[in-house]
């Protein structure tokens, strides 16, 4: 079946998307969740991600219920599946297209699975649509168009993460013990990237001393899970400038990033969660695509040096890049930087 049969959707539907993988793209996600919840009036809407991934969508008015899986043992997922069949949706929207999504969407017999026509697995669907003539560009237009072939209308689709009050709460505290208090300006700079996709420790440090020179900005660094070393390896070539370190969960993370002046960071979903919250957020490129990765938001600067061999892929990158000498990365100044950070945020003012 090729089109969306609205007219068969009982009143009150139970609805399911299903979108795993990485923080970013479930950013994107978050485009469609209002305008399927205005378009199913007295839906109940659920939202099935991976735990990096959970606190981007848990507290979003428009999502009843958030779903978490885990690649845990294979008693684990059975029972996981089972329990998506036991639930009984009505609808049940694959934005994952992997095998795992697919066959997740499969288990729950949903009477409306829906997925993209022409995904590896769409025998998984019996709802199989074709998007091709909205011409998306971008991920969030794949999202969006697959969504709006059911019928759902939107207007300026854009994504949108919100932050709890106990986040909030919970942030105050970190930034106090942490020498920052409400009223010091301080920015971010968050370094996590793959080995063969990060500045160098030392630029930061520039940059840091550089920043509380000018501005008399405080500096906070921040990583995911597992990225400390990376924090530990700029912080000795700090020389002058104000400093802390806080490595937390996401929402926490969000509502530190809230405070913010700027966001200097790479490519990757920090920067998409940054660009959503409406944080001025510099995202530094060099093996990803920009024109196809940049972030959604009109404070947002690429930094991109568009070298011959960029964008490339595991199969196509040089040798010195996988083994951290990254020359798309490498050759980013400090002064790239400084001079985005003074477009993007020019009431900053030299002391």
């Amino acid at each position: 079946m090729e089109m969306f049969p609205r007219n068969r959707v009982p009143n009150n539907p139970k609805i399911l998307i299903i979108k795993l993988r990485s923080i970013g793209d479930v950013v994107y996600s978050t485009a469609v969740y209002t305008p399927i919840k205005k378009s199913f009036p007295g839906s109940h809407l659920t939202v099935l991600v991976e735990p990096p991934s959970y606190d981007v969508v848990c507290h979003h008015p428009d999502v009843d219920e958030t779903l978490c899986f885990e690649k845990k043992a294979w008693f684990y997922q059975i029972n996981f599946y089972y329990r998506l069949f036991a639930r009984q949706y009505d609808i049940v929207i694959d934005m994952h297209e992997g095998t795992r999504g697919a066959l997740m969407c499969f288990a729950t017999q949903a009477q409306f699975r829906v997925g993209h026509k022409f995904a590896k697995r769409s025998f998984c669907y019996n709802i199989k649509l074709a998007f091709s003539d909205l011409q998306p560009k971008y991920p969030i237009d794949y999202q969006v168009a697959l969504i709006k072939k059911m019928g759902v209308k939107f207007e300026n689709p854009s994504p949108a993460v919100y932050i709890s009050e106990l986040a909030q709460e919970k942030a105050d505290k970190l930034l106090s013990s942490n020498g920052i208090s409400l009223q010091d300006s301080f920015c971010i700079f968050h370094p996590g990237a793959r080995k063969f996709d990060r500045w160098e420790a030392k630029k930061f440090a520039e940059l840091a001393d550089l920043l509380f020179s000018q501005y008399q900005l405080k500096i906070l660094l921040t990583c995911g899970p597992g990225q400390e070393i990376l924090a530990d390896e700029i912080i000795p070539k700090i020389k002058k400038a104000p400093y802390s370190f806080i490595a937390t969960q996401l929402q926490e993370l969000g509502a530190i990033t809230e405070r913010a002046k700027f966001v200097v960071c790479h490519n990757g979903g920090y920067m998409h969660f940054t660009a959503a919250l409406g944080i001025p957020v510099i995202g530094m490129f060099g093996w990803a695509n920009p024109n196809i990765w940049k972030p959604i938001s009109d404070n947002a600067i690429v930094i991109y040096k568009n070298l011959e061999c960029s964008p490339c892929n595991s199969k196509s990158m040089k040798q010195e890049c996988l083994d951290g000498y990254p020359e798309c990365k490498w050759l980013i100044t400090v002064e790239d930087i400084s001079l985005a950070i003074k477009r993007i945020y020019p009431s900053l003012t030299s002391r």
